[in-house]
């Protein structure tokens, strides 16, 4: 200020100005900066008015925040502004202009959130922003003061192969819920502010994947499960565990062992970064049965298994305590030319002979030729008695209603044909003995010479000596074999009229029409 004018502030009286110019001179002698309109500026709230709140913003006079701006203020906000508050404002109207000098709290909130943006599209920060709506075109989150859109494109959790409807309804249940993003576009005078999840999430993946270390022990959640592995959430990045590493002991699918949701434990094998994998395992973290094999077994014993797997070498058997052996083609006993496949498949259970024992290469060699077949029958016995022992619990012993009517119903058979209820395997015997050819009576023939002297008779003999040689079996019922007794020897009677008599030159017999 000058010094002339200091003096006639100090003296009022004397000077020829009114008090009112010298104040606003004395003003105007100080080097204050004009605000312009859309400058962003920090002020101090002076007063707070039912219509209006009053802001030092360093100029001349104070700005004045309206109504209309006061509104747009969420609730929460608008209750803790008080008196010595700094706050952010934008100017939207000079004094030049002419009136009141009016700024905007919300704008200028706004502006922080702008520069916020950019300030994070450098840095590639990662943000979790809540989805506030959704259009045609993807889902709208709120960024601090702004409104924020992430294209369908860049939500990898969107099934995009349905219709129209399907999609609009998989983002509407999406309102409400926080969605991981990254800043991609940053355009303040355009109002343009675009966000990706895809992006984010790959950068959580890198982050992640980083952090984790080989032989690490960690827990997750599978979240899926296929024909060759499953897969683990480990926090933002998924790890395989392989089919191979689920259990010890052979695993068809990994159902048999795990369920999606379930929490696992599992180690961590190997982390490739440059092609985001990573490779965990659940077996690691189990007991090792390889560790005492050698305490259970030694070589010479028998074992008892189940085969898995047959190949053109050999054939695997898991024994019970989960660990596979290898039964070579050499000691499987195949009889002349063949293929492993020939005697064993997988399923069979076969009792074998530990040949060698590599516990530190988690090898077993095995043997079935090398079982006797003493060992091999007595095992047999062993399992016949335990599976006639489970049998047994099973079977319903028939009721004596159904005893009753069995028996009157073969006594009335018995009684429609009163010759099949005498001696019915006297009678078979009698049979057989008249159908078989005569002889010297030296000896009786047994079947085989029987069937070498009919073995240049016509078919239909033979199949009648056959017949006869070959009694009825199946045990259906006695009236059943006096049937076939018959009829057997009805064709025994026919062959010895045909048969030449002692003596007489032999003829060529014809076949019967």
């Amino acid at each position: 200020m000058k010094p002339e004018l200091m003096e006639k502030l100090e003296n009022p009286e004397e000077a020829s100005e009114s008090w009112e110019d010298l104040f606003e001179a004395a003003l105007d002698s100080f080097d204050y900066e004009n605000p312009v309109r859309g400058q962003i500026l920090e002020g101090e709230i002076i007063q707070i008015d039912e219509d209006s709140v009053l802001v030092d913003i360093g100029a001349k006079r104070d700005a004045i925040v309206p109504r209309k701006d006061l509104d747009r203020l969420d609730d929460e906000l608008r209750e803790s502004i008080s008196r010595g508050d700094q706050i952010p404002v934008y100017v939207m109207r000079t004094a030049k202009i002419g009136g009141d000098l009016l700024v905007s709290i919300n704008r200028g909130l706004e502006q922080e959130d702008w520069e916020r943006a950019s300030e994070q599209l450098d840095t590639g920060e990662v943000l979790r922003l809540p989805i506030i709506g959704q259009n045609r075109g993807g889902v709208v989150v709120r960024f601090g003061r702004l409104r924020g859109f992430v294209p369908n494109s860049h939500i990898p959790d969107l099934r995009r192969n349905g219709s129209g409807d399907l999609l609009k309804q998989q983002k509407e249940e999406m309102i409400g819920e926080e969605l991981v993003v990254k800043v991609l576009e940053v355009n303040q005078k355009r109002r343009r502010l675009v966000l990706s999840s895809r992006a984010a999430r790959r950068e959580r993946r890198l982050i992640r994947l980083k952090e984790l270390h080989v032989d690490s022990t960690l827990t997750g959640t599978v979240v899926n499960l296929v024909d060759f592995g499953a897969f683990v959430d480990l926090g933002g990045v998924d790890g395989l565990v392989h089919i191979s590493e689920l259990d010890w002991s052979r695993v068809d699918h990994p159902s048999e062992v795990l369920e999606v949701g379930q929490e696992l434990d599992v180690k961590v094998l190997d982390v490739d970064v440059e092609r985001e994998r990573i490779s965990l395992s659940r077996k690691a973290l189990l007991p090792n049965p390889w560790a005492s094999i050698t305490d259970r077994y030694t070589p010479g014993d028998l074992v008892q298994g189940e085969i898995t797997n047959v190949r053109d070498f050999g054939a695997f058997m898991m024994l019970p305590e989960g660990v596979e052996g290898l039964i070579h083609v050499s000691e499987i006993g195949i009889i002349g030319p063949g293929n492993p496949e020939d005697v064993v498949h997988p399923g069979d259970k076969v009792l074998a002979r530990i040949l060698d024992i590599e516990s530190d290469r988690e090898r077993i060699s095995l043997s079935l030729s090398r079982v006797s077949k003493e060992e091999q029958l007595a095992w047999l016995e062993t399992r016949q008695d335990e599976d006639g022992s489970q049998a047994e619990d099973s079977i319903e012993t028939p009721s004596e209603e159904l005893v009753e009517d069995f028996d009157a119903a073969l006594e009335a058979e018995r009684a429609n044909r009163p010759d099949a209820a005498l001696q019915p395997e006297v009678q078979v015997e009698e049979v057989v003995a008249e159908g078989m050819p005569e002889t010297d009576g030296e000896s009786e023939p047994d079947t085989e010479s029987a069937l070498d002297e009919a073995r240049d008779e016509p078919e239909a003999q033979v199949e009648e000596l056959v017949a006869v040689d070959t009694p009825e079996t199946d045990g259906s019922s006695e009236l059943d074999a006096i049937s076939a007794s018959d009829e057997t020897k009805d064709g025994a009677e026919a062959a010895l009229e045909a048969a030449p008599v002692e003596g007489e030159p032999e003829e060529e017999l014809q076949p019967n029409a």
